[in-house]
């Protein structure tokens, strides 16, 4: 039955030529999501890069303008202003069924508070009614979701995000080690074969720009170890260098090498615990960042944007370092990615989610105008509306000339040297937002305007080219690419959760919130005795909760949904 929903959402995904502005066929003006006359006010919560890039409740930069104008909406991000930790005020909201009209959460955090509220509203109908393109663009995802991320009735409660892309960038790489580029450079390109390679070459970083331009103290790196996330950055780029995918479930990756399901948390010599040891040798060597216990993710981003650290995980966690370094005229500081202690035949560094992302969306029962709410989410599940969302309004920040769309060089510019300019266009801004992300149109043009050739070669930053040039490289990621196998489609791993109000989803919350209460005390041991001993500690006490009837869940679970799609 699955396989045969399936392909009957396959079938609404891949049929027909597919025209901009809506449905197959449509003429109408991409202005009529709502009824012409004065603007639908929607509350939303979510759909940002980042919070603090809301500069009040309505927001007036190029795309939002533009939003509003073609689909007759204003948003109001009331509820999402002043959050620094949107997880809790999510929590706060769903406790108190205070909920706007559409939210946006993070699954792979707030999944089992949001589906066991029982707040969302069936959205079988609405779809039926008024989103014509979220069945054509994202079919196959709703079957998925109907499958797997509901209850007994298999009705549709929660949209998915980014549907049919990946977050392959030719100049950036978001699941790697990321390194200063000019420091490294001035070690004279020291080998970076093992992870103990990586802490004496951060140690040695550390001498020659030991204080910012503040003259506050240098590391390494740091941790928002604060954050109930926070955790999963500790072996993102180590997993993701050996071939391990972590996606939904805590304690489980997917190894690429092995083409099966194995622990994280639970297995003692896993890679989960060798990148624990890398941060208690950090921690031990001074390289860690003291505060990271305590540090949330707004602040580290503002550490890596001032200089004070010189290794991350991932790009994004940089937080624009890059453009605040030459915004400050320092265009020749930036960061590089590098090929850590890697597999030599799999990686993970490009994330596929056909069936979209963690960051999925939902209607509350509550919500004042569902009509209005669901007319609009199939905009953003448009062609017109992806292309708004990553690259803003033709004319403003990009032109067409010959039927291709061209960054104006004023943008380009702007972008590279004002770390802050997307708060102005909004271009960027909405990343959560977006609900559908496909590479190219129907006409095989791509999406993202930044990947037209002519704008590529001039998007790069100074590093950026400096890196490539000493490499002989093509892309930054050309290194990567190399690899025989570098990208996965998480999209099954997300679908996988446990009944809700089931015995092992309780079992499952109390093991997330044992891991996240105890995860720090483990890296900030001083010794190598104490920290065995408190790992040890931690592991006895973490099996003890049912971890292994937890994983055996998930990984049976997975095996059989992939068997029954395999036809």
């Amino acid at each position: 039955m699955l396989a045969l929903v399936l392909l009957t959402g396959l079938a609404l995904g891949c049929s027909g030529k597919v025209n901009e502005g809506g449905s197959e066929g449509s003429n109408r003006p991409s202005a009529s999501s709502n009824e012409a006359g004065e603007p639908v006010t929607l509350t939303i919560f979510g759909g940002l890069v980042n919070n603090g890039a809301l500069q009040g409740p309505f927001q007036n930069d190029d795309v939002m303008a533009e939003l509003e104008k073609r689909t007759n909406v204003k948003l109001d991000f009331t509820p999402t202003l002043n959050v620094t930790d949107a997880s809790q005020k999510l929590a706060v909201m769903l406790a108190g069924k205070d909920l706007p009209d559409i939210v946006v959460f993070n699954a792979l955090t707030d999944r089992d508070k949001v589906y066991n509220s029982g707040q969302a509203m069936p959205l079988d109908d609405l779809v039926a009614q008024y989103g014509q393109d979220i069945q054509k663009n994202a079919g196959e995802a709703l079957a998925l979701y109907k499958q797997m991320n509901s209850d007994e009735s298999h009705s549709l409660y929660y949209l998915p995000g980014k549907v049919g892309g990946d977050d392959y960038s030719p100049l950036v790489n978001q699941n790697a080690w990321n390194l200063r580029w000019d420091l490294y450079k001035q070690l004279n390109h020291p080998k970076l074969d093992t992870l103990d390679d990586l802490l004496d070459v951060l140690e040695d970083m550390m001498k020659l720009e030991p204080v910012n331009k503040f003259d506050k103290k240098n590391y390494g790196l740091g941790l928002n170890l604060s954050d109930d996330w926070g955790h999963l950055m500790i072996d993102k780029a180590t997993a993701n260098m050996r071939g391990m995918v972590q996606a939904n479930y805590n304690d489980w990756y997917y190894d690429m090498s092995k083409q099966q399901i194995v622990p994280r948390v639970s297995d003692p010599e896993g890679i989960f615990w060798e990148s624990m040891k890398f941060y208690n040798k950090a921690y031990q060597r001074g390289i860690l960042d003291p505060e990271s216990a305590t540090l949330k993710f707004n602040a580290i981003s503002e550490k890596y944007k001032t200089g004070r650290y010189f290794a991350a995980t991932a790009y994004w966690s940089l937080a624009g370092a890059d453009n605040q370094f030459i915004a400050d005229g320092q265009s020749e500081k930036g960061f590089a990615p590098f090929l850590v202690d890697h597999n030599e035949e799999n990686i993970y560094i490009v994330q596929a989610f056909a069936s979209g992302d963690q960051y999925q969306m939902f209607i509350p029962k509550s919500s004042k105008n569902p009509e209005a709410a669901m007319k609009f989410i199939n905009y953003l599940y448009t062609y017109e509306g992806a292309k708004l969302l990553q690259n803003g309004v033709e004319g403003k920040q990009y032109d067409v000339a010959d039927g291709v769309p061209l960054l104006k060089d004023s943008e380009i510019e702007a972008i590279q040297n004002d770390p802050n300019h997307y708060l102005k266009t909004g271009v960027g801004k909405y990343i959560h937002l977006a609900r559908f992300t496909p590479h190219e149109d129907p006409q095989g043009d791509p999406v993202n305007f930044t990947n037209v050739p002519e704008t590529l070669k001039k998007m790069a930053l100074p590093v950026q080219l400096d890196f490539m040039e000493h490499y002989g490289y093509d892309s930054v990621n050309e290194a990567f690419t190399n690899i025989p196998n570098y990208k996965f489609d998480t999209s099954l791993m997300s679908a996988v959760n446990p009944e809700a109000g089931s015995d092992i989803q309780a079992k499952k919350e109390q093991l997330d919130a044992y891991l996240v209460a105890n995860i720090a005390k483990i890296i900030y041991q001083k010794t190598d005795d104490a920290y065995e001993k408190a790992k040890q500690d931690f592991l006895d006490a973490y099996s003890s909760k049912g971890a292994a009837e937890v994983f055996d869940y998930y990984k049976k679970t997975y095996d059989e949904l992939v068997a029954s799609l395999e036809p």
